[in-house]
């Protein structure tokens, strides 16, 4: 998967004058591109040559006024002047070179949006400054001149094939320039997370709040997620992440997505004065990756701790990579403030959004709306002159660097050389048959190159960590007379072909669990031979739990967590250092009392948006909350078995559910299938989109549109009352909801 990266010395040029603390320095640009570069991260990246932007480009989206103003300023080297002209903006300053370096900033995002559209790169990210998503089309503003994620969206709907845009913009402040900029247009949705305060935080805008939703056309298509406290950590702005922006955006099915990337909400940023950790940055990168087909970008705008700021961009650059997330710390429930938020966003959107229509979080009650920010009333018709100098005064960062050191010490950058181990069952166990086989041939002629892992087989002590010698042997008397009529027939273990070849199954499983610890792959995938004599399949004897046993016995690991689609058989399985999520239709009303998740289904057929609903509010809150050091994900990729369980999903939700887990667990994630009747194409496929998952390849787009429903959420309601008790991230204050 090949990144694009751009930026030029000429960042680092544009600065105040006059006051050496100002908040917007060079220094933002050289830190991250500093960090970069340590973690060689720059070199892995494909180099986008940086340029102005056109006249023609820049008008797009400003008047002939605003740039021929900034225009004018160029190569001016009167200092007194320069900071007049910055005074009538609002946190504005010039410098000789502004207007050339803001042409390279919107240029060279442009650029990179063309790049990724042109298929030359599949994502990447423009370091440029000044920023602008504060740039209106006739103002200056916060920093901000020429508006260059708007610069960019434009000129992609206008010269590419790109119809629809997702802009995330995860900047603390609110990017009113760029929602005036697409209000009435619904071919961009702008999704915002700022701070607002009612009001109360710059830029004070009433229209920062979460029911401007849009105008004319575009009316639904801004979403505005106000937060109205400080100290927000990772668990609200995940809790966002999975209730409002994933469902959003699957809805909407963009061809491109715009990140416009500020830091100042991470930790130790003196504006944000919130507590999101740079890895948090990474995660959100990646759940959205493979919604547009991998066509996502990330343009700089704000973050004012440099410290914070570098990592942050760095980490977000390393996810585009397609490099594993790096573990969070364990995510609970997410605070009252932010769940308000959520669900006034939800309220206000139902009528425009399937997602949020029947979302387990709509309320009927209508959201307060408060607009605390009084503007003082002047008696006389003046020019208001704004600050200029002396705003920020310099801040001893010793005791966050402190903290920042140990965040960054702790933040595990697991990044083995290969990210995908392939063992293929056959017959003779042999790699040379395995690159022979059906399956593999498959997967080679779609993907490329595969790292095939030998086979190998488990030994009776392996077995023995689930399933002791005497079950063992009572359960294969027990097969054997089943298919053979015969009450007295016994053969012995050692002689055993079915368990032989069972235990040539496990030992593959621990063959890739090794291979991972060892840090020689990332993550791996077992492909079963179809079982056409069912006396060979000992169904009854679980390698998932085996398998787990044996990771917590070799690698000291203390949780690992298992998730099954179309079984139940880990769930006999209790063990405290093991969680199993399974997911399945009601047969017979079985509920066990342990911890481990039971996801129920009652409608005849479980599909696609069915399941993403699932994973979103029940499995990925709890798979955050466990926080997991391994994923086993058992399943049988067989359309006929999955339609006799309840269970009909296409083989893109695979490819999601695979790379929405590799989210966790530092990216350690096994697929096994536990059974095979067929060679079917459906089997080949669900191969295909968790392979091309697994290794950073682009899985198809989701499309779940109209397929949700009042059953959908009534089922899911259920599903959180039976397991809120044991889980915080399930404790959302819908009270009500679970009585």
């Amino acid at each position: 998967m090949m990144t694009g990266v751009v930026y030029d010395d000429d960042f680092t040029v544009h600065g105040c004058l006059w006051d050496e603390n100002y908040s917007e320095s060079p220094q933002r640009f050289t830190s991250i591109l500093q960090r970069c570069n340590s973690l060689g991260l720059i070199d892995r990246c494909v180099k986008i040559d940086a340029r102005p932007a056109t006249r023609e480009e820049l008008l797009s989206k400003h008047t002939i006024e605003h740039v021929d103003l900034l225009k004018s300023t160029q190569d001016l080297h009167d200092e007194e002047l320069l900071e007049n002209i910055s005074s009538e903006y609002d946190s504005i300053y010039l410098h000789p070179f502004t207007y050339k370096q803001c042409l390279l900033a919107a240029g060279s995002s442009i650029e990179l949006a063309k790049a990724v559209a042109d298929g030359r790169v599949i994502n990447g990210m423009a370091i440029v400054r000044p920023p602008g998503h504060h740039a209106m089309k006739s103002e200056y503003c916060g920093y901000c001149f020429f508006n260059n994620v708007a610069i960019a969206a434009q000129y992609l709907l206008d010269k590419t094939t790109v119809r629809k845009i997702l802009i995330v913009d995860w900047d603390i402040h609110h990017g009113q320039a760029t929602q005036q900029m697409f209000y009435d247009d619904p071919r961009v949705l702008y999704f915002s997370i700022h701070r607002y305060e009612h009001g109360q935080f710059w830029p004070n805008l009433r229209e920062s709040d979460f029911d401007h939703v849009g105008h004319g056309n575009g009316t639904g298509f801004n979403v505005n997620v106000p937060l109205n406290k400080t100290a927000m950590k990772n668990d609200d702005y995940m809790a966002i992440t999975h209730y409002l922006l994933i469902p959003l955006a699957i809805e909407f099915s963009p061809d491109f997505i715009i990140i416009s990337s500020g830091y100042d909400s991470a930790i130790g940023d003196p504006k944000g004065e919130m507590l999101v950790t740079p890895a948090c940055y990474a995660h959100i990168t990646q759940k959205l990756m493979n919604l547009t087909h991998g066509k996502i970008i990330s343009i700089l705008e704000g973050g004012y701790y440099l410290k914070s700021l570098a990592e942050g961009a760095a980490l977000t650059l390393r996810a585009l990579l397609g490099d594993p997330c790096p573990v969070i710390d364990s995510l609970r429930q997410p605070c009252d403030s932010v769940m308000e938020t959520i669900r006034s966003v939800i309220h206000v959107h139902a009528m425009y959004w399937d997602c949020f229509k029947y979302s387990i979080l709509y309320s009927e009650i209508l959201p307060e709306i408060r607009y605390d920010f009084v503007v003082e009333k002047s008696t006389e018709k003046s020019k208001i002159i704004y600050q200029t100098r002396n705003m920020y005064s310099k801040i001893d960062t010793k005791r966050l660097d402190t903290i920042l050191n140990n965040i960054i010490t702790d933040t595990r950058l697991f990044n083995p050389p290969i990210r995908m181990g392939l063992i293929i069952e056959t017959v003779e166990h042999s790699i040379t048959n395995t690159e022979h086989s059906d399956v593999y041939e498959y997967l080679k002629s779609h993907v490329g190159h595969l790292h095939i892992l030998n086979e190998r087989q488990s030994t009776i002590k392996e077995l023995n960590l689930a399933h002791s010698t005497k079950h063992i042997e009572y359960m294969i008397q027990m097969n054997q007379q089943k298919y053979t009529n015969d009450n007295n027939y016994f053969e012995s273990i050692e002689n055993n072909l079915a368990l032989n070849t069972f235990r040539y199954f496990v030992g593959s499983l621990l063959q890739i669990i090794d291979s991972i610890f060892e840090s020689k792959i990332r993550s791996g995938i077992y492909v079963k031979l179809p079982v056409e004599d069912s006396a060979k399949d000992l169904c009854f004897l679980n390698a998932s739990v085996i398998s787990a046993k044996y990771a917590i016995q070799k690698y000291k690991l203390k949780r690992i967590l298992i998730i099954e689609l179309n079984e139940d058989i880990s769930q006999l399985h209790y063990d405290d250092q093991i969680l199993v999520i399974s997911v399945q239709r009601i047969l017979n009303g079985l509920s066990l009392e342990n911890k481990n998740i039971t996801a129920l289904w009652s409608k005849e057929i479980l599909n696609d948006a069915d399941f993403t609903t699932m994973m979103l509010h029940l499995i990925l809150p709890i798979a955050y909350e466990y926080n997991p050091e391994l994923i086993i994900m058992s399943t049988k990729f067989d359309l006929n078995m999955n339609t006799i369980s309840g269970i009909q999903i296409t083989p893109i939700i695979y490819g999601h559910l695979t790379q929405w887990l590799s989210t966790l667990a530092n990216g350690k994630l096994m697929v096994c299938e536990q059974k095979v009747n067929s060679y079917s194409i459906y089997r080949k496929e669900c191969l295909l989109e968790c392979s091309k998952a697994l290794l950073g390849i682009p899985i198809s787009k989701l499309c779940v549109k109209k397929q949700l429903n009042l059953e959908t959420k009534q089922i899911l309601h259920n599903n959180i009352k039976r397991h809120i008790k044991n889980w915080k991230s399930l404790q959302l204050n819908i009270n009500k909801l679970v009585e």
